[in-house]
């Protein structure tokens, strides 16, 4: 049903689940008429109404996606272009890297070696590393998500040594705070036909919404048809994965090494 409008998903899924009007009225704080009329196209319901609607009848912010593009002509509101916005809003975070250690968990080291290899400027990576140096402690700070990140041992063991034992470090302090989980995919299974790192924003206002992130920036997902095929791409990796358990062990080994 990807691409229909917000008036006829709306109808739809008051169909589908035989409620009245004045069923789904009740359930948002709504008359029945007023009801009515949203299905008709005659007008729109607020923003908190159209979320309390997406929630109630199931749709994981396809609806919400409707309304916002009869809103304003754009599936995704301004605030979804900013990544640090998204990650705030955002009650569940995966992550999915088939290179590097992902940017938002990576140590200040780690992530001048990343900036470097991808041949930033002396002036362009003093500016983006204190943008980014305590990027988890403000979203810790600011909505604290729970994280689910996947990447290869390659992005640690391939540093070098003091780099690699501080990332490693980082990441354990980060695992201990109970909302970060690592999942290592050993060096004999590495991700296929991923390019870039992939994010996975889960709103706590409901739907979901992914990015793919660069080193210059992110680019953001707006066409819902693409959403199925990155959760099989987020699944596959972590099956491919070792538990979080054995992949702090190993990150553990490699502080002492």
């Amino acid at each position: 049903m990807d691409g229909e409008s917000f008036c006829t998903l709306l109808h739809a899924g008051r169909t589908s689940r035989s409620w009245t009007l004045e069923k789904l009225g009740r359930a948002v704080g709504a008359v029945g008429p007023t009801v009515g009329r949203w299905e008709k196209g005659e007008f729109l319901p607020s923003r908190e109404t159209a979320v309390t609607l997406d929630r109630e009848l199931g749709y994981r912010g396809q609806l919400l996606r409707a309304w916002q593009t009869a809103k304003t002509g754009s599936p995704l509101p301004p605030w979804a272009h900013d990544i640090a916005e998204l990650e705030q809003r955002a009650q569940r975070i995966e992550l999915v890297s088939p290179h590097v250690v992902p940017g938002l968990l990576q140590s200040p080291g780690y992530m001048e070696l990343i900036m470097r290899r991808n041949f930033l400027t002396p002036a362009s990576i003093g500016h983006l590393l204190k943008a980014r140096a305590k990027r988890y402690e403000v979203l810790a700070a600011n909505g604290d998500p729970d994280i689910t990140s996947v990447f290869p041992v390659t992005a640690i063991t391939l540093v070098p040594d003091t780099v690699r034992r501080e990332q490693a470090a980082r990441l354990v302090e980060l695992i201990d705070t109970k909302h970060v989980e690592v999942h290592l995919i050993p060096q004999e299974d590495l991700l296929v036909g991923l390019m870039s790192p992939l994010m996975m924003f889960y709103l706590a206002e409901g739907g979901e919404i992914a990015a793919s992130e660069h080193v210059r920036g992110a680019i953001i997902y707006g066409e819902m048809e693409e959403y199925d095929r990155l959760h099989d791409r987020i699944k596959a990796a972590l099956g491919r994965a070792l538990p979080p358990a054995r992949s702090r062990r190993f990150l553990e080994g490699e502080i002492c090494r």
